[in-house]
């Protein structure tokens, strides 16, 4: 009669340690596949820069599938929330968002500076009239000193300046780089080294700005983002090899289908690696040696 209440009892256990074990302990509230905490060994926090344009990152830059304009889509639509940072403290509201996506400097008004438009320049600029005069010579020897409206031509308005109608704003073609800030993690429980992103930070290239230094639009937490993607089918990774064989963007990142050198990984003084090392090819071979050393860690568990 004992064995029944006992037999109950291991069976509560068996329950509560299979749910404890899918349950994640002190889950990353930004991260997609969160790791407990008690499995991790180590822990680096590192920033990625992501060039779209380059041949390997192009399948998320396809025309009209531009990672970049479904971002902006999930904010106007209201699904993805914006933030200031890749902190991810504070939020922006879309009247901020769309602020940040308005071309400015040369860019507005036609291309023309404000000394240029001052100038007379622009769409504002009339032409100097004629200077009085006794009259013109009409060609046959004779000057004319009054001419009637209706003799009078039509003003060439040809040189007239482009009219600026509202704001305009950078298109997703021209937002071209991604900044990746992710968490570099060995699970101990697995032996495994994992790369946990936190945050994706849309950049407005330095090329298409006009003070010629990469500009941050927004920064949008993972998880969110991988949502987003995961229900919107329209989300393709472009595989232009095999068109049948597309790919969700969520699971495209899940692949690693992504090529993002190192350009910073925490550090007290918060400098990334072009601060340290001003020489770009030295720069480059700091972010490789960062890259091999955090596969030599994960070598390392399998070692010991």
């Amino acid at each position: 009669m004992k064995l029944k209440p006992i037999l109950f009892v291991v069976f509560c256990l068996m329950s509560f340690g299979a749910w404890a074990q899918e349950t994640s302990l002190n889950p990353n509230p930004n991260s997609a596949h969160p790791i407990d905490e008690a499995d991790i060994q180590y822990r680096a926090q590192i920033w990625r820069r992501m060039d779209l344009n380059e041949k390997i990152n192009q399948p998320f830059f396809a025309e009209n599938n531009q990672i970049s304009k479904f971002l902006i889509d999930g904010v106007k639509a209201g699904v993805l929330t914006p933030y200031s940072n890749d902190s991810l403290n504070t939020k922006l509201s879309l009247e901020q968002f769309l602020d940040r996506l308005k071309l400015k400097g040369k860019l507005e008004n036609g291309g023309l500076t404000a000394e240029e438009i001052a100038a007379g320049f622009g769409g504002d600029a009339k032409p100097a009239s004629a200077p009085a005069t006794g009259g013109a010579d009409d060609g046959w020897g004779t000057k004319k000193t009054e001419t009637s409206n209706a003799e009078k031509p039509a003003v060439d308005d040809f040189d007239k300046g482009p009219i600026v109608a509202g704001v305009e704003y950078y298109i997703p073609k021209q937002l071209s780089i991604l900044e990746i800030k992710e968490d570099a993690i060995i699970d101990r429980k697995r032996s495994r080294l994992y790369f946990d992103i936190q945050a994706i930070t849309l950049k407005i290239p330095a090329s298409a700005s006009d003070a010629g230094l990469e500009d941050a639009v927004a920064s949008f937490r993972f998880k969110d983002v991988y949502k987003f993607f995961k229900n919107n089918p329209n989300c393709i990774w472009f595989n232009s090899t095999n068109e049948m064989q597309h790919r969700n963007m969520a699971d495209a990142f899940d692949l690693r289908f992504f090529s993002a050198r190192i350009i910073k990984k925490g550090n007290a003084a918060n400098k990334d690696i072009f601060d340290q090392f001003p020489n770009e090819k030295e720069a480059l071979k700091k972010s490789q040696k960062l890259e091999q050393q955090l596969q030599d860690k994960e070598a390392e568990m399998w070692e010991n």
